[in-house]
């Protein structure tokens, strides 16, 4: 396991809990990827390989810069956190407000994004829009997510070959039951749930029925609630998540 952060050399001191997870992603991690986080202390990126070893990324490790103190009082309190994520309604995964539900979206089209956004806004969701697919799986291994919102053609290949969908087909059940996975593309029949099952999703949507979003989602959740809430008790009641 890193012991300390490659990019400022600060030991790191992780949680067993965290740890845990590290080295679960680094499990299940595919050949040729990597896994993505950030440093708690200088918040730069660390890259780790499948067997844990940092990927080197040329770093320096040159000794930083004295602070210079000249308008800086030595016992000056630390300066606020940035929360312009808060009022944009989208947050980094660092951001993330714990108990409050968070939802990924992935649509290439901006328009169409617009309206799912502002329709999980609606109902207070956090935000996370990942830059690509590597982003948004080293995430899912951090972070609970609430929904998820994937359209077809985020990436450029027939669905069931998508590396990101094939990451939610693979899940563990454990994770996967309390995701609600909402595929949108123009082959959908919205609101088909034979369809969605068989794409392993919660809820399908067309193109066409995006912009009735508000609509979909609530009764997307509700039938969700209904199905698999009353399961999800049980299985808690008899010690199982």
């Amino acid at each position: 396991m890193i012991t300390e952060c490659p990019n400022c050399s600060q030991a790191l001191r992780f949680s067993a809990d965290h740890i845990n997870k590290i080295n679960a992603a680094l499990e299940r991690l595919p050949q040729g990827r990597t896994l993505k986080f950030g440093c708690p202390k200088c918040k730069k990126p660390i890259e780790l390989d499948k067997e844990g070893r940092v990927v080197d990324k040329e770093i320096s490790h040159a000794s930083p810069s004295p602070i210079k103190s000249t308008n800086l009082h030595p016992h000056s309190p630390p300066a606020p956190p940035d929360i312009s994520w808060l009022f944009k309604g989208e947050a980094k995964a660092k951001d993330i407000v714990k108990n409050i539900p968070t939802a990924m979206v992935m649509i290439p089209d901006e328009s169409m994004k617009a309206i799912v956004i502002n329709t999980l806004k609606g109902k207070e969701y956090q935000i996370i829009t990942p830059a690509n697919v590597d982003e948004a799986i080293n995430s899912m291994r951090f972070t609970d997510y609430s929904i998820v919102v994937y359209h077809v053609a985020y990436e450029n290949k027939i669905l069931k070959l998508h590396d990101f969908h094939q990451f939610m087909q693979q899940m563990s059940m454990a994770n996967r039951r309390t995701i609600f996975y909402i595929l949108i593309g123009p082959e959908f029949k919205t609101l088909y749930d034979l369809e969605a099952l068989t794409n392993s999703a919660n809820l399908v949507i067309n193109d066409n029925e995006v912009k009735y979003m508000p609509a979909l989602l609530t009764r997307g959740l509700s039938d969700f609630e209904e199905l698999f809430r009353p399961y999800i008790s049980i299985l808690k009641a008899h010690g199982k998540s």
